[in-house]
């Protein structure tokens, strides 16, 4: 009796977080970002079970229209835990300059308005929805070539310089306050 009760738990599951990807993507059906004509696409559950929720996470991505883009997850939802969490532009960005060695091409104010109605929209669908930003581990990762290490050199010279000259005006008062 209780096989037939999980069964029906992990049924329920996986029809709510169908439910989520249909009303999502209706939702945001229209939305489009260039470059690429990327439209926003909730995933849905691939088979009749997310086994009582356990795998009920699914990916917002943006989709490319045109060749040559790379498909984007730009966050997740889970129905079953009742949160959804999405990415800033920055995060996006972290990680495509991570993997293809170059900064994200997107429209950075048309993203900010597709990231504000998604949440709203996951908001509505009674998810608790949060935004971050990018990871520490992956703020710290080289733009792309020599410019951001010679960015990382400059920045260690300046604080070197910074301190020798806190240093310095450390020694001058004390060596002004002893002749005095």
């Amino acid at each position: 009796m209780s096989t037939g009760g999980r069964r029906t738990l992990r049924t329920q599951h996986a029809i709510q977080a169908t439910d989520l990807a249909v009303a999502c993507n209706d939702a945001l059906k229209k939305v489009r970002l260039e470059p690429g004509g990327y439209a926003v696409q909730m995933t849905a559950p691939e088979g009749p079970s997310t086994a009582g929720g356990v795998q009920a996470m699914q990916h917002l991505k943006l989709v490319p229209s045109a060749a040559g883009y790379s498909t984007l997850v730009i966050g997740h939802a889970n129905h079953a835990e009742g949160r959804a969490e999405l990415r800033t532009y920055d995060h996006l960005d972290a990680i495509h300059r991570q993997r293809f060695k170059r900064p994200l091409g997107l429209d950075r104010a048309r993203y900010e308005e597709c990231l504000t109605l998604a949440k709203h929209i996951l908001d509505a669908l009674n998810l608790e929805t949060s935004i971050t930003g990018p990871p520490a581990d992956l703020t710290d990762e080289p733009v792309s070539g020599p410019r951001k290490r010679g960015t990382s050199k400059m920045a260690v010279v300046i604080i070197v310089a910074i301190a020798l000259a806190a240093v310095g005006m450390a020694i001058w008062a004390m060596l002004r306050g002893r002749g005095g």
